[in-house]
C-alpha cells in the first residue's frame, strides 16, 4: 500500500529516544536538524504508562508527526495500559513560537479516540483518557 503524503512527511525525521531510568520517564523525539519539532513524554507508573505531553512545533503541524509518536508509544508497549490527561496546552519551549496552542480539547479527545483511548476520569484527572491493552 502506498504511503500517504502525511505519513511520508512524518517518516522523514529520525525518531530518537531519551530516558531517565531513575524517574521511570522516557521521551520520543523528532528533530529537523538541531530543532526539536515533536516529542512525547511518557512516565512508567508501574500499573500503566502515563503520557504527560505530546506536542508538535507549530510550523510542523499537519504532517502526521503526533500520530507517528503516539503510534510508536502504542507499538512499543503492546501489553501496557496507557493513560493521559486530555487537555489542550501551549508548550513553552525556548525554540518554539510563543503562545501557539494546539488542538482544542474536544478535537484532541476525538483524535485520541481514533487510537483507542476512551474517557476514564478518576479523582486525579477528570479529563483522563485511557487505552487498555
Amino acid at each position: 500500500m502506498p504511503k500517504s503524503a502525511e505519513s511520508a512527511a512524518a517518516d522523514a525525521y529520525a525518531l530518537t529516544r531519551e530516558t531517565d531510568d531513575e524517574a521511570n520517564e522516557a521521551w520520543l523525539l523528532l528533530h529537523d536538524g538541531d530543532l526539536l519539532i515533536a516529542f512525547v513524554d511518557i512516565i512508567d507508573c508501574g500499573h500503566e504508562l502515563w503520557i504527560t505531553d505530546i506536542a508538535v512545533h507549530p510550523d510542523y503541524r499537519g504532517r502526521g508527526l503526533a500520530s507517528r509518536l503516539l503510534s510508536a508509544v502504542i507499538h512499543e508497549n503492546p501489553g501496557s495500559d496507557i493513560a493521559l490527561s486530555c487537555c489542550a496546552i501551549t508548550v513553552d519551549l525556548r525554540e518554539w513560537p510563543k503562545g501557539v496552542a494546539g488542538l482544542p480539547t474536544e478535537a484532541l479527545a476525538a483524535w485520541y479516540a481514533r487510537y483507542g483511548f476512551r474517557s476514564d476520569p478518576n479523582e486525579d484527572a477528570e479529563d483522563r483518557m485511557a487505552r487498555v491493552s
